[in-house]
């Protein structure tokens, strides 16, 4: 079932679609018979891939993940929180490298995010969550609490979490931890819509405290009609490949929240 999830995600994603067009478009084009509509294949890849490129799209996707959840910039004064879950993202096993080449940079700016909370809040401990993510390693929570440890947090604060495989699975195991007491849930900006309604749905108490926020900066709340459309427009002339991955990552989150609302996990 997992297999053919992602196999069905990955080919009606952006980058999915891309590939499709080209490849298909390239092994028509090579059967003359079919050159015509070879070309218009491949024409319509590249114009898709501009437009990826060239437009803010990936931007105003983001920024709607990442609307509804302002940076946490100091814990809130006057509420007892003890706990700050760090949520996983992705990383490998590199022995003879340092653990900062292990982890993925979307891991790494959320670990950043969690010491720089821990050293807000005195006393309070840091959870790292995340199993394994490839065949032969170690749990990434592992990778994530040496990092924790080689930048100075002592090992009694820190709590490994490493059965987990994803976001609800991740919320899951935390709930053993935090029961229903208020916490700190450290993710990436644009995930937090997705982890933030499976600790709700799960009756627990998170303080989301946003990582990696991207669009947001460039799309403040309270702007009005006017600066937005400038905004937007102004962003066509500076395109990026960045907008790929980008945009492979909003997908991949939206699908996410259907698959987990269809399975009642939020």
């Amino acid at each position: 079932m997992e297999l053919l999830k992602r196999s069905v995600e990955t080919a009606f994603s952006p980058l999915g679609i891309l590939a499709l067009l080209l490849a298909g478009g390239l092994l028509l084009v090579l059967r003359r018979r079919y050159a015509r509509a070879g070309h218009r294949m491949l024409a319509s890849g590249a114009v898709l891939y501009l437009l990826f490129v060239f437009s803010p799209l990936a931007e105003l996707l983001m920024r709607g993940l990442e609307r509804g959840f302002p940076p946490l910039l100091a814990p809130p004064a006057g509420q007892k929180i003890d706990k700050i879950v760090v949520l996983s993202g992705y990383g490998e096993e590199h022995p003879g490298f340092p653990v900062t080449s292990s982890v993925s940079e979307e891991t790494m700016c959320r670990m950043a995010e969690g010491i720089r909370l821990y050293h807000l809040m005195p006393g309070a401990k840091l959870v790292v969550s995340g199993g394994v993510v490839r065949d032969g390693d170690g749990p990434i929570a592992g990778l994530m609490a040496a990092f924790l440890r080689q930048s100075g947090i002592p090992g009694d604060a820190v709590i490994v979490e490493a059965n987990s495989r994803n976001t609800y699975e991740n919320l899951l195991e935390i709930r053993k931890i935090t029961g229903g007491d208020a916490f700190i849930l450290v993710t990436s900006a644009c995930d937090l819509w997705r982890a933030a309604a499976v600790a709700r749905k799960l009756g627990m108490n998170p303080l989301p405290a946003p990582a990696c926020i991207w669009a947001s900066q460039r799309y403040p709340e309270g702007m009005s009609a006017g600066e937005w459309f400038r905004v937007v427009i102004g962003r066509f002339a500076h395109p990026s490949v960045n907008r790929l991955s980008r945009l492979q990552w909003a997908y991949h989150e939206h699908l996410g929240y259907l698959w987990y609302l269809l399975l009642d996990r939020v």
